[in-house]
């Protein structure tokens, strides 16, 4: 079997958004190596998600300005200021969740609609931002639109589902989390190295597929 690398995600999790360029050389380097997929976990979605309070947007704020120290990935003042201070808003990935899946089920596209959110101050329910992030993809604005408004599609409540059923095979809690699976076995790809120069993390999935 060809090598399978899975990214379980969340569109509102700020550690997968701080990953992304590490992922984006990764998979990059090892493209025809292994065949990658990304499955959305719904870890924030609908009952996943929560109420935003003063507390939770302190609490946020702060994991942020670790993550931007860490990694280099911004977080503006306007998303503090528009999207963590608007208590009337759900901390809720289902709709940018939703979005990922109708745009284009990429890395790219991911964070294109992280984007939206920490750098751009859009909630990631606002369908106006997400729809701009489709038009840029060349998708028709009221199509996509009423796309976003319809039911969720079949596949992604399957994706969710295969997420799910993969974090408890894995004993996985929480995203992201990088999953490699082998002839020779499957295994978790370890966390820190998401955060880290990516060489030593390339090699070391090189080595472990070519044993």
């Amino acid at each position: 079997m060809q090598p399978v690398l899975t990214l379980l995600f969340d569109p509102l999790c700020g550690w997968c958004y701080a990953a992304h360029p590490v992922l984006e050389k990764l998979t990059t380097a090892l493209a025809g190596q292994v065949q990658w997929q990304m499955l959305p976990t719904g870890l924030f979605a609908g009952e996943g998600g929560q109420a935003m309070t003063a507390q939770k947007r302190e609490y946020f704020w702060r994991n942020d300005q670790r993550i931007a120290e860490l990694t280099g990935q911004p977080f503006t003042q306007a998303y503090y200021d528009q999207v963590l201070s608007d208590f009337s808003r759900r901390f809720d990935s289902a709709l940018a969740t939703k979005a990922w899946f109708l745009i284009a089920q990429a890395l790219a596209a991911l964070q294109d609609i992280q984007r939206v959110r920490y750098v751009h101050g859009h909630g990631s329910d606002d369908r106006a931002a997400l729809t701009g992030v489709a038009k840029h993809y060349g998708l028709d604005a009221d199509a996509f639109d009423a796309a976003l408004q319809a039911r969720t599609p079949a596949a992604l409540d399957a994706a969710q589902a295969e997420a799910t059923r993969l974090m408890r095979s894995f004993g996985v809690s929480g995203v992201p989390a990088l999953l490699l699976q082998t002839s020779q076995g499957s295994g978790i790809v370890p966390g820190g190295a998401l955060y880290q120069a990516p060489e030593q993390l390339i090699e070391m999935i090189r080595n472990t597929i070519t044993a």
